[in-house]
C-alpha cells in the first residue's frame, strides 16, 4: 500500500471512529442508550464520508462546476437530511425518561414535541457542522486537484514542445556526422550509431513516464556528450565526471537535461575558447548537479529562458522542498548547481 493510500486509509478509520476518540459531548457507557448514541454518531459520520465521495466524484464536477446551483443546492440539502435523520430514525427515536412519564394531554404532547425537536437538534448538532465541513473541504480539494491536474498537463505539453524544439538540429547533425563517418569508413560508425539509437530509444519510451531510472537518465546525458563530442570533434573541451551509486534511485525524465542542452547550445563557438563541464554525483539519496559553460553565443536566449523556466516548474511540482537551485549568469560563464532529495 502506498503512502497516500494509507495516509487515505488512516484518515477515514479515524473520522468513523470520532465519536469514540473525540465525542461531541461527554458519554457514559452505563448510560442505557450509550450504546444507540454511539451506533447514531459512527452511522452519521458514515454517511458523511459517502456523501464526500458522491459529491467529490459527481455533483461537484457534474452541478456546481456546471453553474446549475438550484440541483446542487437541494440535493446538498437532501444530503443533509439523510445524514441527519437516518441515525437518529434507526438510533435515536428514544425518549427521555421525564417525557415519557408526561400525562398525555393536548397541551403536554405539544410541549413534548417541542423538546423532541430541541433534543433531536442538540443531539445532531455536530453531524451538521461536519456536514458542512465536508462540503467546503471537498468543493475547495475538488478544486485545488483541478488545479494540479491543468498544471501537469500544462508542464507536461511544454516538455512535449521542448522535446521538439531541442532535438531537430541536434538529430540533423548527428545523422549528418554519422554520414561522415561512414563516407570515410571511419570505425566510430558502428559505435555513434549505437549511441545515436539508445538516445533515440530513451527519447521516445522511456522519457514520457513520469519517473525514470537515474542510471537510464544518466546514461541519456553521458550519450548526448558521446554525440556532441563526436560531431563538435575538437573544438570544444568537454569534461564530464559522474561518480557515487545510481542504482534503484529514480528521478523525473530530463530533469537534468536541459541545462546540459544548454551548455551545448551556449557555450560552443568553434571561433572561442569553448568549455563545458558537467559532475553528476549521488550521495546516499542526493543527487548532486553542476553544469559549467563559458558563453560564446548569446543568440535565443529568450528560447533558453523558457526552457530554464520550464525546468524549474517541474522541479517545484516533483520535488517541492526537496531541492535548491543556483543559477550563476555571468558575461563569461553559466554555471548550474542543482541539489535534489531522491526520497
Amino acid at each position: 500500500m502506498s503512502k497516500r493510500k494509507l495516509l487515505i486509509f488512516t484518515g477515514v478509520v479515524l473520522f468513523l471512529l470520532q465519536p469514540v476518540l473525540l465525542p461531541a459531548f461527554p458519554m457514559d457507557s452505563s448510560e442505557p442508550h450509550y450504546f444507540k448514541d454511539l451506533s447514531e454518531n459512527i452511522l452519521g459520520n458514515l454517511l458523511i464520508l459517502i456523501f464526500f465521495y458522491i459529491n467529490y466524484t459527481y455533483l461537484i464536477p457534474g452541478l456546481l462546476f456546471q453553474k446549475k446551483y438550484l440541483q446542487y443546492g437541494f440535493l446538498v440539502f437532501l444530503g443533509l437530511m439523510v445524514v441527519l435523520l437516518l441515525p437518529w430514525a434507526l438510533f435515536g427515536s428514544h425518549a427521555p425518561p421525564d417525557f415519557a412519564q408526561l400525562p398525555f394531554h393536548p397541551r403536554t404532547r405539544e410541549k413534548t414535541m417541542f423538546h423532541r425537536i430541541q433534543l433531536f437538534f442538540s443531539e445532531v448538532d455536530h453531524l451538521v457542522f461536519l456536514f458542512v465541513g465536508t462540503i467546503f473541504f471537498s468543493t475547495f480539494w475538488f478544486e485545488r486537484m483541478q488545479n494540479q491536474k491543468i498544471k501537469n498537463e500544462k508542464l507536461q505539453a511544454e516538455l512535449s514542445h521542448l522535446k521538439l524544439q531541442i532535438h531537430p538540429h541536434f538529430l540533423f547533425n548527428t545523422l549528418n556526422s554519422i554520414y561522415a563517418f561512414a563516407i570515410k569508413k571511419d570505425d566510430k560508425t558502428a559505435d555513434t550509431v549505437l549511441v545515436f539509437s539508445d538516445f533515440m530509444r530513451y527519447l521516445l519510451q522511456d522519457s514520457y513516464q513520469n519517473e525514470v531510472l537515474l542510471e537510464k537518465e544518466v546514461q541519456y546525458i553521458s550519450n548526448y556528450i558521446e554525440l556532441q563530442k563526436s560531431r563538435l570533434r575538437n573544438s570544444v573541451a568537454v569534461e564530464f565526471e559522474k561518480t557515487g551509486d545510481f542504482d534503484n534511485k529514480k528521478i523525473a525524465p530530463l530533469i537534468l537535461f536541459t541545462f546540459v542542452e544548454n551548455a551545448f547550445k551556449y557555450g560552443v563557438n568553434p571561433d572561442e575558447n569553448s568549455e563545458i563541464k558537467i559532475e553528476i554525483s549521488i550521495q546516499e539519496n542526493e543527487l548532486n548537479f553542476m553544469v559549467f559553460n563559458r558563453v560564446v553565443s548569446a543568440k535565443n536566449i529568450e528560447s533558453s529562458n523558457i526552457g530554464i523556466k520550464n525546468t524549474k516548474e517541474r522541479l517545484m511540482l516533483y520535488y517541492p522542498q526537496k531541492h535548491t537551485l543556483e543559477i550563476k549568469e555571468g558575461q563569461k560563464a553559466f554555471i548550474v548547481n542543482l541539489k535534489i532529495n531522491l526520497l
